[in-house]
């Protein structure tokens, strides 16, 4: 992975035009199809890839089979969109961190390692994630262990930013603890987090798929009454100017700009795009 740094001030910045556009609906929504009468430019592509449409010029879906859907290992580059030197009337799109997730089975439950990393204003932020899901449709989250931190890029570690937590979700109630407190949410639907919906879709994925549950983001912030949908077929055009056609879903909710899910021909999600930052299939390993 080639990971460049971004300016703080930079990120900011895109991150507050970004949040402007989608207040005045010039952002990607909820249409996979480009329309000659859309008020966003037909030329820059489908609303879906939008935000990483300078990245698909580099880059290649994977094209492994994915193997026993509850076994495998898939690891995404982190997309940042962001004005190319600070030129408002521009765009680029620059790897910023990685993100390894390992799905396994164990009594029909589904286990998780996370594993992700991600480089802004000068500073290494670390995440690590191990997650138990309940055995049910959504295999919503049950109990978790996480730990994250920051370092500088000299590989200084900020002792202050370290913070490790634990959780559970039973019945709709969900306990944090830190050990030096602990916090409380009320769920009124199935929690799942940003690394384990990817899962939901990998088993779920149809053009009939309609579904609500709760985001427990980070494992740390509540986002409740998500909505997951079928959003049509997206083509894309991709480096070397191939074309693929991806099968598109959206999520939209409580607290979060629209996500659009990008899946190939066997459920694989290859593409999640959302405002500033994305997420891009780099890597894949079957594990049974």
């Amino acid at each position: 992975m080639n990971t460049r740094t971004m300016d703080r001030r930079q990120f900011l910045q895109s991150g507050l035009m970004a949040a402007t556009l989608a207040a005045a609906g010039k952002l990607p929504l909820l249409s996979a199809e480009t329309s000659v009468d859309s008020g966003i430019d037909a030329a820059t592509g489908p609303y879906a890839v939008k935000p990483i449409r300078d990245y698909l010029s580099r880059f290649s879906p994977a094209q492994t089979p994915l193997g026993q859907k509850q076994q495998y290992s898939l690891t995404y580059d982190i997309i940042h969109w962001h004005w190319k030197a600070g030129n408002r009337s521009t765009f680029a799109n620059t790897v910023v961190g990685q993100i390894a997730i390992k799905s396994e089975r164990q009594n029909n439950r589904a286990l998780y390692d996370i594993s992700q990393q991600t480089t802004i204003g000068g500073v290494n932020n670390f995440i690590e994630a191990q997650i138990t899901c309940h055995a049910d449709a959504f295999g919503s989250l049950s109990r978790w262990r996480l730990h994250s931190c920051e370092q500088s890029l000299d590989g200084e570690a900020d002792r202050l930013s370290e913070l490790t937590e634990q959780g559970t979700c039973r019945d709709g109630r969900i306990q944090v603890d830190c050990g030096n407190y602990r916090y409380e949410f009320e769920a009124e639907n199935p929690v799942v987090s940003q690394w384990t919906v990817l899962a939901l879709l990998i088993r779920k994925a149809s053009p009939q798929l309609s579904v609500t549950f709760d985001l427990l983001q980070d494992l740390s912030l509540f986002k409740p009454n998500q909505s997951l949908v079928y959003d049509g077929q997206t083509p894309v055009k991709l480096k070397g100017e191939n074309t693929v056609t991806l099968q598109t879903y959206a999520q939209i909710g409580q607290g979060v700009l629209p996500i659009h899910y990008l899946l190939d021909a066997q459920g694989r999600p290859q593409l999640i795009t959302s405002s500033i930052l994305s997420w891009a299939l780099s890597g894949q390993q079957n594990l049974a």
